[in-house]
């Protein structure tokens, strides 16, 4: 019974877990993500992001208090979208990865707080579409080229 308990909380392989090194945090780390990063809607959630050489995927999560006034709603949507993260953080870190990723997910709804599974759907559009963008900056950095338009 030990056993069992131990693999799925966050002994065994840890492959759903979320260390604090998949955690984005520091003040120069930030700054850059959201002075040097590109962002994206996919509604609920609003998608900031960078690519780095190295190290593990970070990510961030936001609620404003502007839209939410209430600290239980925005800790409740701050554990649905971490949730979402750590559930589906494997879409992320496939095959061939070779950039890392700082990730802020921002949650720009009003009114109610929206259901997990919503909340989740977003989340993993948003890895499917940062792993289209990350494989396409991967065989840009190959090559050599430019990005048009940059």
């Amino acid at each position: 019974m030990m056993e069992n308990d131990a693999q799925a909380g966050s002994g065994g392989k840890g492959r759903y877990a979320l260390p604090k090194t998949e955690r984005l945090s520091g003040r120069d780390d930030i700054g850059r993500l959201f002075t040097r990063g590109e962002a994206f809607l996919v509604y609920p959630v609003k998608c900031t992001y960078r690519f780095r050489e190295e190290g593990p995927n970070r990510i961030m999560v936001i609620v404003p208090k502007r839209n939410h006034k209430k600290a239980v709603s925005r800790n409740l949507l701050k554990r649905r979208m971490r949730e979402a993260y750590r559930l589906n953080k494997h879409v992320l870190a496939g095959e061939g990865a070779t950039l890392a990723a700082d990730i802020a997910f921002s949650y720009v709804a009003k009114g109610e707080p929206i259901d997990y599974r919503t909340i989740e759907k977003a989340v993993v559009s948003i890895l499917n579409r940062l792993c289209t963008i990350r494989n396409k900056d991967a065989a840009i950095r190959e090559t050599g080229e430019q990005p048009a338009g940059k």
